[in-house]
């Protein structure tokens, strides 16, 4: 294929050569040579006088830019040629061809503009150079795209090899020493894979000619188990997998070896029945925990029955194994995690199989269960692996997957490799450096534009991360972001009944208490003790019961800013008020800037609608998500232009404006407008909504609030009424002809009750001045 790809640009360069004028040695000495010019002179006299006739390879002007024109025509098909490969690669391959291709088609245009000016030798000259260089990037791009598409291919054949080795080695089949062979092989075939993958990327939009792949020589090896397959250097490769870069040793993670690393210790297991032994509460709760670990030992689930229970089902047998030597719940989670990993993640997600990894990983190490490094290796790990190798955005994006996929491949690596140093080390470095955004998301204002639900889905993993790491490292070998402003969040975004304003895909639960569980227990924090202590009343836990701490006074609810999550709270005794900013970006987002929430009374009288089922068709597709009511725009509390979702990608940025004030800037969310903004100031005896909005041409807005409670209407006024309780909104500021009303909403809140949306619809608006007064 190379010499193929070789020749035929050869030839397109050679043609060039024999049609952009005279040739021979005046072309190479260069166009500032004296003598050249004397040269050319004489010879352009001769000619013109017919005393010699004209070199055989001369041309007009005219017929080099029909030449070149056809090259240019070439090198935009091989473009379009291109793009069949875009949806056949893993998403950031097939983005960087995208790229390449739009980034090429854009160069190729601009040197065929510089043909199209061009009017001299010396211009033709030049664009020929460029012309060729344009030709040899497109060819690079429809040869390297072709070839990616054969690279994951042979990534299939390899992943397919090694299992069937794996299966017929467990079974009997084949012996120890031949699958070592085909494990070794692969384990060298993968790092020629993955170094082919990133050269034949480095290519891409290069004017470079596209690499041959080496990996294609030893496709015959790895396929009968005989001869050498050479390791690329600077790789570490996995059988059944994608190599990883080499990593340093420092990030090889090493748990202790006389007891549990994975997010405890026998020190901090043995601890709960010590304290249970003078503190008459901690003496129930330990008891409550060790009678569930010994009723969950009785349960003998199916295959399906156990993953679906298993993530909770883990730590309540732990404790009763870890802190009450309860000999059963060690048997059955032993059993237990050897049948999750034998009969290996397929047909579930990614995201379960990472769910279903860090817990199977978890009960390995609280038992010393042996004898399943190879099954983890090939077959959880080496699909883990490729993700990595694939830049999958489940792996590397700002969101709660790639925090939960990251977490269990870092406790994988360190509880199932170690006997393989290279690899544990270089999936551990890879995992952690992969978690970063993913943690920056979450740690950089406590809370996460994902919303209140995925705050809590990540928690579990991050906690069990952070808490393992300490046990896997004497030095950590990467800084890991403080939790310190993720448990203040948990403090004060909540209302008075303990519950977070939901938005995005959220519904409206409490906050899980294991971020600032091990949050408090590493910084001593006695505030953030008192707040886990509260969330342990109510839901006891095997984690919060190991990383206890002594608890203080909790402290009041504090209004606080919120920018990166988009969230202003503002908090009074028993009365809580939000405002939500934010971006229109990520897939759990709702159209939802500008939405407000008022909890007093013991009712929060704005209703967040909530998220769709999981199996709702095409909830998570962008093309089918917005047919939904629940995340767009008329679903929520906030003003907006009439049967129009907010745009997508649309930021609002919240700031503090008062003590008891904040505002958010609406105007990306109201295209068209030079001015959006809505305050909310928070009284002891009223929220009062202000929106200002000034645009250059009219157009009809609407204001709604969406509540679970009955609404009464008068002149531009509203009672809520519910549960005995009422309130009270009057709006002011009133465009003429606008109306007023209470409709049903055409879906039911979270918790299945009814909605009633009540809107107020402004016709003709380009300058706005409408107070809302909650009271």
């Amino acid at each position: 294929m190379h010499s193929q790809a070789g020749s035929s640009q050869s030839s397109r360069h050679g043609g060039r050569r024999a049609i952009s004028g005279w040739s021979g040695p005046f072309r190479r000495v260069g166009s500032n040579s004296l003598g050249v010019r004397l040269v050319l002179v004489i010879v352009f006299a001769l000619t013109a006088s017919g005393l010699i006739a004209p070199h055989a390879s001369a041309a007009t002007l005219s017929a080099q830019r029909e030449t070149l024109r056809q090259e240019q025509y070439a090198a935009a098909n091989d473009y379009k040629a291109s793009r069949e490969y875009i949806s056949q690669l893993p998403r950031a391959n097939g983005l960087a061809v995208k790229s390449a291709i739009a980034s090429g088609l854009a160069s190729l245009e601009v040197v065929g503009d510089e043909l199209t000016a061009a009017a001299t030798q010396l211009a033709f000259d030049s664009v020929s150079a460029k012309m060729n260089a344009e030709a040899l990037r497109a060819a690079t791009v429809k040869r390297s795209g072709r070839q990616l598409v054969v690279l994951r291919d042979l990534r299939v054949q390899h992943q397919t090899i090694v299992t069937k080795a794996l299966a017929r080695y467990r079974a009997g089949l084949i012996s120890g020493t031949e699958y070592r062979g085909t494990s070794a092989r692969a384990r060298a075939f993968s790092t020629q894979w993955s170094a082919d993958v990133a050269s034949q990327l480095g290519a891409l939009g290069r004017s470079v000619a596209s690499p041959d792949l080496r990996s294609l020589s030893y496709v015959k090896e790895l396929e009968t188990n005989s001869g050498v397959i050479p390791s690329v250097s600077g790789w570490v490769g996995f059988p059944g997998g994608c190599a990883l870069p080499s990593a340093a040793s420092t990030f090889k993670p090493v748990l202790p070896a006389n007891g549990p690393g994975v997010a405890t210790t026998r020190q901090l297991a043995s601890k709960p029945a010590v304290r249970a032994a003078n503190d008459p509460a901690t003496k129930a709760v330990h008891g409550q925990l060790l009678r569930s670990a010994a009723n969950e030992s009785k349960l003998v689930l199916t295959l399906g029955q156990l993953r679906a229970a298993y993530v909770v089902r883990v730590p309540r047998l732990g404790y009763g194994w870890l802190s009450g030597d309860d000999t059963t719940a060690r048997n059955v989670l032993a059993a237990d995690a050897k049948k999750i990993l034998e009969a290996g993640p397929e047909n579930m997600t990614t995201l379960a199989s990472s769910h279903l990894l860090m817990a199977a990983s978890t009960a390995a190490d609280w038992v010393k269960l042996t004898g399943l490094d190879e099954v983890v290796l090939v077959r959880w790990l080496g699909p883990q692996t490729c993700l990595l190798a694939d830049r999958d955005t489940f792996i590397k994006s700002p969101t709660n997957l790639a925090a939960i996929h990251n977490a269990a491949n870092f406790v994988a690596a360190a509880v199932f490799l170690k006997n393989s140093p290279a690899q544990a080390a270089a999936l551990a470095k890879e995992s952690l450096v992969s978690v970063q955004p993913a943690l920056r998301m979450i740690t950089t204002d406590g809370g996460t534009q994902e919303g209140p639900g995925y705050w809590t889905y990540q928690s579990r993993a991050i906690a069990v991360l952070y808490a393992t790491m300490r046990n896997a490292y004497t030095t950590q070998p990467i800084a890991m972001p403080s939790l310190s402003k993720v448990s203040a969040y948990a403090m004060n975004s909540t209302g008075p009944d303990g519950r977070p304003t939901p938005f995005a895909d959220a519904l409206p639960n409490e906050l899980s208490a294991l971020m600032p569980a091990w949050d408090a227990y590493r910084r001593k924090d006695p505030t953030v003790a008192a707040w886990v202590a509260g969330r342990f009343a109510q839901k006891p836990d095997a984690y919060l019961m190991w990383w206890w701490t002594p608890q203080g006074t909790l402290p009041a609810k504090s209004s606080a800013i919120y920018p990166h999550t988009g969230l202003a709270v503002l908090q009074l005794p028993g009365s809580t008020a939000t405002l939500k900013g934010g971006a229109n970006v990520l897939p759990h987002s709702h159209r939802d800037l500008g939405t407000v929430s008022f909890f007093r009374r013991g009712i929060q009288w704005a209703v967040d609608p909530g998220t769709m089922p999981n199996t709702t068709p095409g909830y998570y597709s962008a093309d089918q998500r917005l047919t939904y009511w629940k995340p767009g725009t008329s679903a929520h509390s906030t003003i907006s232009f009439t049967g129009e979702n907010q745009p997508a990608g649309a930021l609002a940025t919240v700031k503090r404006v008062a003590t008891s004030a904040a505002s958010v800037d609406l105007r990306q969310a109201l295209p068209g407008t030079s001015t959006a903004t809505r305050t909310i100031t928070h009284g002891t005896t009223s929220m009062v909504i202000k929106d200002v909005i000034r645009a250059n041409s009219a157009k009809d807005m609407t204001w709604q609030w969406v509540t679970d409670a009955s609404v009464s209407l008068g002149h531009n006024r509203a009672v809520l009424r519910r549960d005995g309780r009422a309130i009270t909104i009057a709006l002011s500021g009133v465009p003429a002809g606008s109306t007023l009303s209470a409709v049903r909403a055409p879906d039911v809140g979270p918790d299945g009750k009814v909605l009633t949306i009540l809107k107020l619809a402004m016709p003709r608006v380009d300058s706005l001045d409408l107070t809302a007064r909650v009271f």
